[in-house]
């Protein structure tokens, strides 16, 4: 279990950070945590302190194609030499600890801030809070966007044994801003008693909806006419919430220009038009919900729905296709390269006998290209593994 080894772990891996002297740094640290929309967050502050003439690291994870996607300064990736000599220095130092992947990278992206003078850090979570890597350091403001039913081996089964889980990223005397109203109660408690300063979704601030835009509303700050993003808008929401509770001077149009510029690599991104081509990570059926919502915006608008879905074990996959299925004509799938994923003949016992299996990714993406017309939309999702692999096959690159 994650938890439990991390829990003999984490001392451990605290000790070899203090040792390395990265515990501490001048830079403003947000935390960003959640069970979806956290690397929206993370992209959309990143992109925001950019472009209002600040320093900033972000940390951030999975990757797509390649790790050093982890890690960026000033939204460049760093030159691969500079990150191959943080990697050495964390394998120097590390000696008889024993470290977990994540732990290790963290590491290495923490080397990376501190060599570099910054005025913000954005550090996403991996898993849970807790006990994750990211959560030795002693951050400034706390970010949690959701709570929701994922990863139950590591986290549990309820949202309130997962909230608790992600409430321990909350500091003493600061800001934690939650992305929902219905707040669990195990996690409400854990604030209270961390005595942080919650700000909570239809409490502290709200969304106001019109046709064709919409408005930021709360007690201390307000933006209106803001047009609609191609991410998530509660992320949005979270971040702008985040970014008014921080020290930093942050004017309207750069917020304004941000969100009707901003993509993201992985998250509804379409990458073609003829035929649609649309790529999501999300892996969940929150964000799978999420997801149908938006093809319903552009489905009439087209002929048919082919959706390329990964299906894993450690993922709730019969909840992701039932909150797909309205809107999806033709679903497809194959084995994923991963331990984490089923054989061609497990997904042929487990799936309904609507979907396509093909035996691997690059024929899977053969027969739905010369399935579809131009008028047609393609979505990937599922899996970040799955995204990463149709990335390859078609030569794309992460773009920031």
């Amino acid at each position: 279990m994650y938890l439990k080894e991390n829990n003999i772990n984490l001392y451990n891996f605290k000790l070899l950070a203090k040792k390395m002297h990265l515990l501490h740094s001048s830079a403003f640290i947000f935390i960003v945590g959640g069970t979806n929309g956290k690397g929206t967050v993370c992209y959309f502050l990143e992109k925001i302190f950019i472009n209002s003439g600040y320093r900033v690291g972000l940390y951030t994870s999975p990757h797509l194609l390649d790790e050093i996607e982890r890690v960026r300064i000033n939204g460049q990736y760093v030159e691969r030499s500079v990150y191959q000599y943080a990697f050495s220095l964390v394998r120097l130092y590390q000696e008889n600890f024993f470290l977990t992947y994540f732990e290790f990278i963290t590491l290495v992206a923490l080397v990376l801030f501190k060599d570099t003078k910054l005025d913000v850090i954005i550090l996403e979570v991996g898993l849970g809070g807790r006990l994750d890597a990211t959560n030795i350091i002693n951050t400034d403001l706390s970010i949690i966007t959701n709570v929701g039913i994922d990863h139950v081996d590591f986290l549990g089964s309820t949202r309130s044994s997962i909230g608790f889980e992600k409430a321990h990223i909350a500091r003493k005397n600061k800001f934690i801003i939650f992305g929902e109203y219905d707040i669990p109660g195990k996690m409400a408690h854990v604030i209270k008693n961390k005595q942080a300063i919650l700000k909570l979704f239809k409490r502290d601030w709200f969304i106001i909806k019109n046709k064709n835009n919409w408005s930021y509303v709360s007690r201390t700050r307000n933006i209106y006419n803001i047009s609609y993003p191609n991410v998530s808008l509660n992320s949005i929401s979270v971040a702008l919430t985040a970014l008014f509770c921080s020290p930093f001077i942050i004017y309207n149009n750069v917020i304004i220009d941000v969100i009707k510029n901003i993509v993201i690599p992985g998250r509804f991104q379409i990458i073609s038009q003829k035929p649609k081509i649309i790529l999501d990570v999300g892996h969940n059926p929150h964000a799978i919900l999420n997801l149908s919502k938006k093809i319903k915006k552009i489905s009439h608008k087209r002929k048919k729905i082919y959706v390329i879905m990964g299906i894993l074990k450690d993922k709730d996959f019969h909840n992701m296709i039932l909150n797909l299925i309205e809107v999806v004509d033709y679903w497809y799938t194959a084995p994923i390269d991963t331990i984490k994923g089923f054989t061609w003949c497990q997904l042929n016992k487990i799936l309904p006998n609507f979907f396509n299996i093909c035996k691997n990714v690059q024929k899977v993406w053969d027969v739905v290209q010369k399935r579809t017309n131009k008028e047609d939309v393609i979505v990937v999702c599922g899996s970040f593994y799955l995204v990463s692999e149709i990335m390859k096959i078609m030569k794309l690159k992460v773009i920031i």
